[in-house]
């Protein structure tokens, strides 16, 4: 006696809509693939990004280092309370005069000259969710440091 394998014809078409999907996704992924960047709303490829720095204690001279290392970025703006620390870090990474900002709405200044693409908010945690939505707010990338 031959037994005949019977399939269901359910499984059977689920089987092909399942693979017709999946050929029509891998066409969609090659598609984007192969954009340019500026079609998909991003930033150019190799771009080096503006970075404003908030906070040039201890811990925004460290940061600022550690992203001028990466190479994609560029220290262009510093804010801080002190004008001490502020010119310590400009004098260190060339900032001019007109991208340093003090007093306590500095940041203020500094994203609305609107001179960066990022702001690294380095100041007391107390000072970040203000600080921080207000770079959010202007369409700036942020980076917020952990509280100690």
């Amino acid at each position: 006696m031959t037994t005949q394998k019977t399939t269901h014809p359910k499984q059977d078409s689920h089987t092909v809509a399942r693979r017709r999907f999946l050929t029509g996704a891998g066409a969609s992924l090659a598609a984007f693939s192969i954009i340019k960047p500026q079609w998909a709303h991003t930033a150019a490829a190799n771009q080096t990004i503006k970075l404003g720095i908030l906070g040039c204690g201890g811990r925004g001279v460290w940061i600022s280092r550690l992203f001028a290392q990466h190479g994609g970025y560029q220290i262009a703006a510093a804010a801080d309370y002190f004008q001490d620390r502020v010119d310590g870090l400009g004098d260190l990474f060339d900032i001019p005069a007109s991208n340093r900002f003090t007093g306590l709405a500095g940041y203020k200044r500094l994203i609305d000259k609107g001179i960066v693409d990022a702001v690294a908010v380095e100041t007391p945690p107390f000072f970040h969710p203000e600080q921080a939505a207000a770079g959010v707010a202007a369409g700036l990338h942020v980076y917020v440091a952990k509280p100690i």
